[in-house]
């Protein structure tokens, strides 16, 4: 509504100054002539067309009609707002020559106080804009100045701040030049002002790479001054390609909706209706809701303006269209538009995402070179940030595809034709993502260990942490191996670390270096918690044999015998005798200590049954326990049975044991 009234009080000031010369009496008294007065209104009214023309985005024939009318005014009275509009057309032109020129005429026209005192603050600020254009930042910087300080209404010095803010931008004091702006926004009370430092906020925040505040920022403007951009076709459609090349293409059609609506000649309902079209197009987000409404708008300028500009591409991209939606085939397109490299890679595209519907991964990667042809602006117009993003979804799916069937070895096959920007989506995906690493535990490679170590070294994520060391040990690279575990350890991860526990501990056996594995068990006496949850690991048979030899060598006794126990359980329990028969004898001796006779007969006789091979010294050795026991226990024709066996036994070597049995 301001805008509104700004551009009334603009057209009132014209008309005024018609007014006004017309009631003019020259020096001599004599008023002029009719004729004269109308040369002048004429002028005002053409200077006033060039301006609307302009305003509709016809730069060129606006410039074109005030730079005749420039060079064949006689009227000083006119000369002001000539080289003012002169000015403005020919930095719409973006054409160093013309903004050259430009320069020198308004310069000239100030110093020769040819511009009226009422738009002289404008004529600086073009200046600004035209020495910026111009590469002479210096000119720029010392015209701002002079609106701050030469000028005494805080308005106009609030837009010669805006103007230095524009000088800080273009020498890339981006900081300095937000840090103007944000002052002046958190000031004002005046929307058209708060309007253009937040057009400009806009261009800062896209420089320094902060697309948040950006797209907050153009959010707030279309929503509290539409105006500004909706009135005035020229800057709108200067924003709507600003906003297109940031990626918001959003905010780019909310403008164009607003054109719309607003328009009433055919030309520009064309025109707005295309360009609404295309950043649809922009705005696909892989179903049919956008393509939907583009379609609508090619379908409408295909009915309404057969003969108009855009009439052609409206049909090319209608067709495009409804290949997309399955119902043209992409070699029909292709046959059709033979003449365009654009819609040859459309239907490229198209044939590529139909094989990745139909899981046809091998077909696809086989066809790469072919499909590389294919620009990062096609993928995008079909909703992924380049060729590159879409080969890593492709991979993505097969590996998934992989995964799910359980081909842990086909894996390493798929992993040579992934980017490591693959791997980082890949592990994004919780449904696949330990999947993944288990298959790589599985059946690792080194080419793919290090691949995913390079990829992912730095993650600061404990389970990967983990991962990598599993494979790096599979691999038989420990050091490695020990490495990751160390990371592990450094993240912190309590659930993390208890899945850790067995691997370090089996890395650390591997290297058979008694302090490094006393480290470890010191370590686990203060997690016993990590005991508990790992006793359903079959590892942990190993890991209780060497932990009661610790606890013996550091005499804590009574601990010991309780893990000897949880050892012959847990043998018992998955039946793996592994550690048999010195479990059993152990366990034998300690009854015996206690005068459990019968006890320890047990576990002896017990030993011989859950072992699959004795050697032949620790034979004769329970072999004489056992008779011992049977001594004991008055049964002797036991105890002669056990002397036999023991006699029967060969392949001793300096048996003190066997020599007793040989003796009885």
């Amino acid at each position: 509504m301001k805008l509104l009234i700004i551009f009334f009080l603009f057209l009132s000031t014209i008309y005024a100054k018609k007014d006004f010369y017309y009631s003019f009496i020259n020096s001599s008294g004599t008023q002029i002539s009719q004729q004269r007065k109308q040369t002048i209104a004429d002028g005002f009214d053409l200077i006033q067309n060039a301006r609307l023309l302009a305003k509709d985005g016809k730069i060129d024939e606006a410039y074109a009609q005030i730079k005749d009318f420039k060079e064949k005014n006689k009227l000083k009275v006119l000369e002001s707002d000539i080289t003012i509009l002169y000015a403005e057309l020919s930095l719409k032109k973006v054409s160093k020559r013309y903004i050259v020129d430009a320069a020198k005429v308004l310069e000239e026209a100030i110093n020769a106080s040819r511009i009226n005192e009422y738009d002289l603050s404008k004529a600086y600020m073009l200046l600004v804009d035209l020495k910026l254009n111009s590469n002479k930042a210096k000119d720029a910087k010392y015209f701002a100045e002079i609106i701050i300080k030469n000028f005494n209404d805080e308005l106009t010095k609030t837009y010669g701040k805006i103007y230095l803010a524009k000088v800080y931008k273009y020498q890339k004091n981006n900081k300095k030049a937000i840090r103007v702006l944000y002052d002046i926004l958190t000031k004002t009370n005046d929307k058209m002002i708060a309007t253009i430092v937040a057009d400009e906020l806009f261009d800062l925040y896209i420089a320094s790479g902060d697309f948040d505040k950006a797209n907050e920022l153009i959010g707030k403007v279309l929503k509290n001054n539409i105006d500004y951009y909706a009135n005035d076709s020229y800057l709108a459609n200067k924003k709507i390609n600003k906003l297109i090349k940031a990626g918001m293409p959003e905010h780019a059609a909310d403008i164009l909706k607003e054109l719309l609506n607003r328009t009433s000649k055919e030309e520009s309902i064309e025109d707005f209706k295309f360009k609404l079209a295309n950043t649809y197009m922009l705005m696909y987000d892989r179903t049919n809701f956008y393509l939907e409404k583009a379609k609508e708008l090619y379908k409408d300028i295909i009915t309404d303006y057969s003969q108009g500009a855009y009439f052609k591409k409206s049909k090319m991209y209608l067709d495009e269209i409804l290949m997309r939606q399955n119902r043209i085939k992409p070699s029909v397109i292709a046959n059709k538009y033979d003449y365009s490299e654009s819609m040859e890679q459309k239907s490229l595209l198209q044939e590529l995402l139909i094989d990745k519907e139909d899981k046809k991964f091998e077909k696809i990667l086989r066809s790469k070179k072919i499909y590389k042809k294919i620009s990062n602006k096609i993928a995008k117009r079909f909703g992924y940030d380049s060729m590159n993003a879409l080969f890593d979804e492709v991979n993505i799916d097969r590996i998934r595809e992989l995964l799910n069937q359980g081909k842990c070895f086909e894996l390493n096959t798929a992993l040579q034709s992934s980017r490591a920007e693959t791997l980082t989506k890949l592990i994004e995906d919780e449904t696949i993502k330990y999947k993944f690493f288990e298959c790589l535990t599985e059946a690792p490679y080194e080419r793919a260990y290090n691949q995913v170590k390079e990829t992912f070294n730095k993650s600061r994520d404990a389970n990967i942490y983990l991962y990598l060391e599993r494979m790096a040990f599979v691999l038989g690279l420990t050091n490695e191996a020990l490495d990751f575990s160390s990371k592990v350890e450094m993240v912190d991860n309590k659930d993390v670390l208890a899945k850790e526990f067995l691997y370090r501990y089996q890395i650390l056996k591997s290297k058979d270096e008694s302090l490094s594995l006393d480290k470890f068990f010191s370590y686990t006496k203060r997690n016993l918690d990590f005991i508990k949850e790992n006793e359903n690991n079959p590892v942990i048979v190993d890991f209780y044999y060497d932990y009661y030899l610790y606890l013996l060598k550091k005499e804590e006794n009574e601990k010991a015998n309780d893990i000897l126990i949880k050892l012959y359980e847990k043998q018992k329990d998955i039946k793996a005798f592994v550690y048999s028969p010195f479990v059993e004898t152990e366990l034998s001796r300690l009854e015996k200590d206690n005068n459990n006779i019968q006890k320890s007969l047990d576990y002896l006789l017990e030993s011989l049954k859950n072992s699959r091979k004795v050697r032949a010294n620790d034979e004769v050795k329970i072999y004489y326990d056992i008779l011992k026991s049977y001594e004991n226990l008055g049964n002797n024709l036991k105890k002669e049975e056990y002397i036999l066996k023991c006699k029967e036994v060969k392949g001793t070597s300096d048996s003190l044991y066997k020599k007793m049995c040989d003796e009885m």
